[in-house]
């Protein structure tokens, strides 16, 4: 799932910044021809989860004080911020995940709040106008997924759509129009035969691209979707493994690239034909961070995304591995010249790696056929003896029976036993 301290804006003009909570305050770093700046700090003494977005020239900051006080935080250049109280709320509120989305004349919000059934929680919207807030409207009752309740994605100005649990194992999407106010209908999504471990999303012109990470007892599996006007495909296993970690699905020039994570080790499979179908599963041999975690993607107003996250290094600064159609370079890596993958050796062994797990299979699965075989002649010669001592009883009874008289000897009644007799003589 996302990280909820991490954010990641690409700007109109072009820039890159980082936003994360680290120690109770709130940084960001620029990305800039010159390389990345040095962290800023926006905030201090708050909670570790805030929202991000931009409209026009400002870029908004909404963030929540330790004592759950709502502050909303604004700029222009990154670098002078000012500061004002939004609402009173209460501890709670440092968990909530909110959604902003300014517009002209109003300033409209989607978070969730807990109800009073264990595991569940609404989603709720409001809207922030002349100077104080409408009155909040439940869009619907939901099941908060992991450490990202659930996830929104503006498709235009006025236009959003929200992806969240509906059931234990399934989730929806829901599209919401701003002006004139409107909500649409739930519409399932993903429907799984175990919990979600992990979900991306991405959307182009036409579909809605969906990559999950499902795992059972003993398998993950890599499953990839999409949604097509009214049509949802059929879901394709792209990867099984004992441990998927996570996954992320971006667009890059026109193809649809689906990541995730084996062990820790990145693996990519791409699709020329919008999610048609899927060339070869390759091990993606650049630089990728050695402890992976995903960061929302967000982008100014009107300017596209190709995904809706991105990969960042927990321990280096959670800068950027993946972005845009190539992966950003890294403060410490900008001098080095790019090594070039060599996608036929991992291909081979790839294969290799799949052979050996086959003839791991085939040996452990004769093996179970040998114990299966004995165990039913174990049980096939105790059926063989048991119906033998059956026949067996059934003859012994079928003699008894001939050999019994036909006249038997009336039985003798107390007053008439031969011990009574004997005692009146």
């Amino acid at each position: 799932m996302q990280n909820p301290h991490v954010k990641y804006l690409k700007t109109k003009k072009g820039y890159f910044y980082l936003f994360y909570s680290e120690h109770g305050s709130i940084f960001s770093r620029g990305y800039t021809a010159e390389g990345w700046t040095t962290p800023q700090k926006i905030a201090e003494k708050t909670a570790p989860v805030f929202s991000l977005c931009q409209y026009g020239d400002l870029v908004y900051l909404l963030y929540s004080s330790g004592e759950g006080q709502l502050f909303l935080a604004s700029s222009r250049d990154f670098s002078q911020w000012e500061h004002r109280p939004m609402m009173s709320g209460s501890h709670q509120t440092g968990r909530t995940k909110f959604f902003l989305l300014p517009s002209e004349n109003a300033f409209h919000v989607v978070y969730h709040l807990p109800t009073e059934s264990t595991g569940v929680d609404s989603l709720v919207y409001t809207s922030f106008q002349d100077g104080q807030w409408e009155k909040p409207y439940q869009i619907d009752r939901f099941l908060p997924m992991g450490r990202t309740p659930f996830f929104a994605r503006r498709l235009s100005r006025e236009h959003i759509i929200l992806y969240y649990r509906t059931g234990k194992n399934v989730l929806s999407a829901r599209e919401m129009l701003l002006t004139p106010y409107t909500m649409g209908s739930v519409t399932p999504l993903i429907q799984t035969p175990s919990p979600l471990l992990d979900v991306s999303i991405v959307n182009d012109a036409e579909k809605i691209h969906m990559l999950y990470i499902v795992r059972s007892l003993f398998r993950s599996q890599v499953v990839y979707q999409y949604k097509h006007t009214t049509a949802i495909s059929t879901p394709r296993v792209l990867w099984e493994d004992m441990n998927c970690d996570n996954c992320l699905i971006y667009l890059e020039q026109g193809n649809v690239v689906a990541m995730w994570t084996v062990n820790g080790q990145p693996m990519r499979c791409i699709s020329q034909n919008s999610g048609g179908t899927f060339g070869p599963v390759e091990r993606y041999t650049e630089h990728f961070p050695g402890y992976c975690m995903k960061g929302e993607l967000l982008g100014a107003d009107d300017v596209p995304l190709n995904a809706a996250e991105a990969y960042g290094d927990m321990h280096h600064g959670y800068l950027p591995a993946v972005f845009s159609a190539s992966p950003l370079p890294q403060q410490n890596h900008r001098e080095e010249t790019p090594r070039q993958p060599d996608f036929s050796k991992a291909y081979t062994a790839l294969q290799e790696s799949h052979k050996q797990q086959m003839e791991e299979l085939s040996t452990l699965l004769a093996q179970r056929s040998d114990e299966i075989t004995t165990v039913n002649a174990r049980w096939k010669a105790q059926m063989d003896k048991m119906e033998q001592e059956i026949r067996s009883l059934r003859q012994e009874n079928e003699r008894l029976r001939s050999a019994r008289p036909s006249n038997p000897p009336a039985v003798p009644t107390p007053l008439e036993s031969p011990e009574t007799e004997k005692n009146e003589n």
